[in-house]
C-alpha cells in the first residue's frame, strides 16, 4: 500500500458517509435495529421506509414503491457514498431500478431473516405451499449487492443450506459457485440490542428465581403449543411463576388460549407490555427467560432479557447456542447452575457485541469497508 493509498484508507475509515437507507418493512425488530442504527451511527442517514405490513408484496414491489418515492422527495439527487436495504425487499431490482449514475453506489444488504429456512405454519389456508421464489429473491439480493450482513451464524447457514436444497431441485438451472460468492461477501453482526436502563437492573428488582419469562410474539413458530406443554409439566414440580409477554395478533394461537385458562393462577402477567419501561421491570424481576421457538434468527427479546439478568432456558438449536458462552448452556429451573451470578456476568460479557454502540460500530465499519472497497 502506498502513501497516498494509505493516507484514503484512513480519511475513509474516520470519516461519517453519506447513507441511503431501504427498509420496506417498518416494524418490529426491522424498525428497532433502523433506529438504533441512527442512534449510534456515525454515518449520516437518510431512510425511505414502508409499513410493516404485507411482506409478501413488500419483496415484490417495495423495490419499485421506495426507488419512485426517493426519487420524488430528491434523495436520489442527493450526494450518497453507500446504499444500505434490508431483507425484505429485491436489491437486484433496486439496483435496476435507480439512476444510471447510481447503480455503482455500493450496497449493504441487512439480513434480519431469510426465506430458505422461514418456518411453514402448516395451515393450509395461511400457509398453503412454501413459494421458494421468495427465498430466490434472497439469493439475487444476496449475489447484487457488495457486502451482506448477516444477524447471526444460523441466518448465514440456514439460508446457505435451504438454499442447497432448493436449488438441488432447480431443472435446468446451473449456478456454480453461487455459496462460494455469498460466503465471500457476507459478515455476521448481532443486531443492536439497547441495554436495560440503569434504574430498572439489578439493583432496584431482586430476581424472583421461580418467574419465568417467555417473551415472543404469539405465532405458530415460537412453539405456544410446547410453551403450553412445559407450562403443565413443571409449574408445580418446580413451583414455577409465568409471565407471558410478547406482540398478540387477532387470531390467538388455541394452546395461549389454554394456557390462560389453565394457568390463571400462577401467571402474573399475560400479555403484550408496550411501555418499555414497565417492560423492562418485567425481565428485571425474572429469573428465567424461556424459549420454546421454532424458529429464531436471533432472538433480541431472550439477549434482552438475560441482559436485564434472566437466565437461560434454551433450547440447543436455532441461534441460541452462538448467544451462550459454554457455561450457560443446558440450563433449566429443574438444573439449575451453582453460582447464578457468575453464570449472569459471563452471559452478559458474552453479548457485549450485541450492546448497541458495539454493534452498531461493527455495522458503521462494514458501510465503511464497502464505500473503500468500491474506490479501488
Amino acid at each position: 500500500m502506498n502513501g497516498h493509498t494509505a493516507s484514503v484508507s484512513h480519511e475513509m475509515t474516520s470519516a461519517s458517509l453519506r447513507v441511503l437507507g431501504f427498509e420496506s418493512y417498518d416494524t418490529g425488530s426491522h424498525r428497532a435495529v433502523r433506529q438504533l442504527v441512527e442512534k449510534y451511527s456515525r454515518h449520516q442517514w437518510s431512510w425511505m421506509t414502508r409499513p410493516g405490513r404485507g411482506w409478501k408484496w413488500r419483496m415484490r414491489l417495495a423495490a419499485v414503491e421506495l426507488v419512485d418515492e426517493a426519487g420524488q422527495a430528491g434523495r436520489l439527487d442527493e450526494p450518497i457514498d453507500v446504499i444500505v436495504a434490508t431483507s425484505l425487499l429485491s436489491v437486484a431490482d433496486l439496483r435496476a431500478l435507480l439512476p444510471a449514475r447510481l447503480r455503482g453506489v455500493p450496497v449493504v444488504l441487512y439480513m434480519h431473516e431469510n426465506q430458505a429456512a422461514y418456518p411453514s405454519s402448516g395451515h393450509p389456508k395461511v400457509d398453503p405451499a412454501r413459494d421458494v421464489h421468495f427465498a430466490i429473491t434472497n439469493l439475487t439480493s444476496v449475489l447484487a449487492a457488495d457486502r451482506v450482513i448477516w444477524n447471526s451464524r444460523w441466518n448465514r447457514d440456514s439460508f446457505l443450506e435451504g438454499m442447497e436444497s432448493i436449488l438441488s431441485r432447480a431443472n435446468a438451472v446451473d449456478l456454480r459457485g453461487w455459496r462460494e460468492k455469498v460466503e465471500a461477501r457476507s459478515t455476521v453482526i448481532w443486531p443492536p440490542v439497547e441495554p436495560p436502563p440503569a434504574e430498572g437492573g439489578d439493583s432496584q428488582v431482586l430476581h424472583n428465581e421461580g418467574r419465568v419469562i417467555w417473551p415472543h410474539r404469539w405465532e405458530h413458530d415460537k412453539g405456544p403449543e410446547e410453551l403450553l406443554e412445559i407450562a403443565i409439566r413443571y409449574s408445580e414440580k418446580l413451583d414455577l411463576r409465568w409471565t407471558i409477554l410478547g406482540e398478540q395478533f387477532p387470531d390467538m394461537p388455541p394452546s395461549m388460549r389454554e394456557f390462560q385458562v389453565r394457568l390463571a393462577a400462577r401467571t402474573d402477567q399475560f400479555g403484550f407490555e408496550p411501555d418499555r419501561r414497565r417492560y423492562w421491570s418485567h425481565l428485571a424481576s425474572g429469573g428465567w427467560v424461556l424459549s420454546t421457538a421454532r424458529h429464531e434468527f436471533f432472538g433480541v427479546a431472550v439477549v434482552e432479557a438475560m441482559l436485564a439478568g434472566c437466565l437461560p432456558w434454551l433450547p440447543d438449536r436455532l441461534s441460541y447456542p452462538e448467544l451462550l458462552p459454554a457455561e450457560a448452556r443446558g440450563l433449566s429451573p429443574a438444573k439449575p447452575p451453582r453460582d447464578r451470578d457468575g453464570v449472569v456476568r459471563a452471559v452478559r460479557e458474552h453479548l457485549r457485541p450485541a450492546l448497541a454502540p458495539n454493534a452498531v460500530a461493527a455495522i458503521d465499519g462494514a458501510i465503511t469497508s464497502a464505500a473503500l472497497n468500491a474506490r479501488h
